[in-house]
């Protein structure tokens, strides 16, 4: 009988403390949904994410920059006014630059991109779309290829796919793309160009 007992306590211990587990592990996938460090000291990525956590990720950081692909008003103006006021109270950067949904590699707005990710003073850095998965993947992908001397295989490699079998065929065209063209059309993009970070 009291071994009983201590069995059933056991079994109910162990699915609270499994319960609560559950609870925390979910609380904490949707407060830092899809946040990963990318190369450490210089660029992380998430999705979108609540004011007060980008406030906090940035001081843990010491974010200079947070960079926002989006498209303007994407996540409804009141998110992106939040964003604005959480990141600035912080001293650090927001850059609302959306990435084109094209696997135009010649896309002037991907020349902004290139160009930004160029200047050491934006390091670190945190990146984000809504969802943390394709633009940022693209943003990244540019990242690897001009300023880490990577291929695309090995950024796409490199990323994580938050569950998914593979990156969508979107971003695998896109990062190809620029692997083929950008030292055509970004003659200045090199690793050498953030050498002063990373010696």
């Amino acid at each position: 009988m009291l071994r009983r007992r201590k069995t059933r306590i056991a079994i109910a211990v162990a699915l609270a403390a499994g319960l609560l587990y559950g609870a925390w592990a979910r609380y904490a996938h949707e407060r830092y949904k899809h946040l990963a460090v990318h190369e450490p000291g210089m660029v992380y990525r998430s999705a979108w994410l609540d004011p007060e956590v980008f406030a906090e990720l940035i001081e843990e950081h010491q974010f200079r920059c947070v960079v926002n692909l989006c498209n303007p008003g994407e996540m409804g103006q009141r998110r992106w006014e939040e964003q604005r006021r959480a990141v600035r109270s912080t001293g650090a950067q927001l850059i609302e630059m959306p990435m084109p949904m094209s696997v135009n590699v010649g896309d002037p707005a991907v020349a902004r991109h290139v160009e930004f990710l160029g200047d050491p003073d934006n390091y670190p850095l945190l990146v984000h779309c809504q969802h943390g998965v394709t633009r940022t993947a693209k943003f990244l992908a540019i990242y690897d290829i001009a300023y880490r001397d990577m291929t695309a295989a090995e950024s796409l490699a490199l990323q994580p796919l938050f569950g998914r079998d593979d990156h969508n065929v979107h971003v695998r065209a896109f990062a190809r793309q620029f692997e083929r063209r950008y030292r055509e059309l970004f003659r200045s993009a090199s690793p050498s160009a953030l050498d002063v970070l990373r010696y």
